[in-house]
Formats: C-alpha cells, structure tokens, sequence
C-alpha cells in the first residue's frame, strides 16, 4: 500500500479514495494497488481514479487508458506521420516544405497535432460505435482487452471519446 499511500497524499480527494479503499476486499486492494503502480509506469496523473473505476465497476479501465495513451501519442508524433504521409504521395515533402516556409514550423506542427487529434477522434468513433451500416453489412467489430498472451479477456473497451478530449491532463 505504499504506492497508494504516495498517491493518496498528493490528492485533493484523498479522503474520497481512502473511504474507496476502506471498502474493498483485500484481494481488491491488491488488484488496485498492482492497477495504481501500472497506471503510475504507464504515465497516468492520477492512477487512483482510473484504478478504483477498474476494480469496483469491472470497466478496463487500464486498457482504455493505454488505447488512449496511444492514440494520444500518434496524434502528437507529427514528425512520424508525416514521414508515413511521404509514403503515400510522393511529392509530400516539398509540399511540407513550402507549408512550412509560409506558416514556420512551430505553426505548422501545432496545427497537424491538432489536425491529426481530429483524426484520431473520428478513429475512436469508429472503434466505439463500430460499423454504422451493421444492419446492412451483416457486420461490426468491438475493441477487445486482452491478457499478455493475447487471449480475450471478455471484456469490451469502449467509451474512448468521453476521455479522449482531456486526455492530455490525464498523462504526465
């Protein structure tokens, strides 16, 4: 419990989350604890919150974090996707380069993150709602979590979208 005790102490809700902990069986307590070290490791600000949603509602909440955590940094790898971009069109870079001598390159690169953000927005749409036309395809799909040896776990990720827009305060 010392990894939860430092986190405890730095929240402005520490009484909320030990009453939380008070609460829990003690082979919760040691789910939550392992999720707060992990969710710690993994860069999340405040691991109590994702951890004690995991443990008492059964939502992955680890695993929509890391989805997000991911998706996050895609959008914010500007400089990785637009060397992917280059792949698909073979005059990209001197097209980047006469953007980027009208706009500068701090510019440039905060309106492709946010551009890429949108994007990835409208990805987590289509992983949450799955097909639209499932009624006429015969077909959807659903983010799955999975354990280390890639075996379902039964449980669905979904949801991404009411997090993804302030993920950003969410990860150190």
């Amino acid at each position: 419990m010392k990894n939860i005790q430092t986190h405890l102490d730095n929240s402005s809700d520490k009484k909320y989350y030990e009453h939380i902990i008070s609460k829990l069986t003690d082979e919760q307590k040691e789910e939550f604890e392992s999720l707060v070290i992990r969710l710690d490791n993994s860069g999340a600000k405040n691991p109590l919150q994702w951890a004690s949603s995991e443990v008492r509602e059964k939502i992955p909440q680890f695993g929509r974090f890391l989805v997000l955590k991911s998706l996050f940094d895609i959008a914010k790898s500007t400089k990785d996707n637009i060397s992917m971009a280059d792949d698909f069109d073979e005059d990209f870079n001197e097209k980047y380069t006469e953007i980027e001598n009208i706009l500068g390159q701090e510019k440039l690169s905060d309106f492709l993150k946010s551009y890429s953000k949108g994007i990835i927005y409208s990805v987590i749409g289509l992983l949450d709602e799955g097909n639209i036309n499932s009624d006429r395809d015969k077909i959807s799909w659903t983010l799955m979590k999975t354990d280390e040896n890639f075996e379902t776990t039964g449980q669905i990720i979904s949801g991404l979208h009411e997090d993804f827009l302030e993920f950003e305060d969410e990860i150190k």
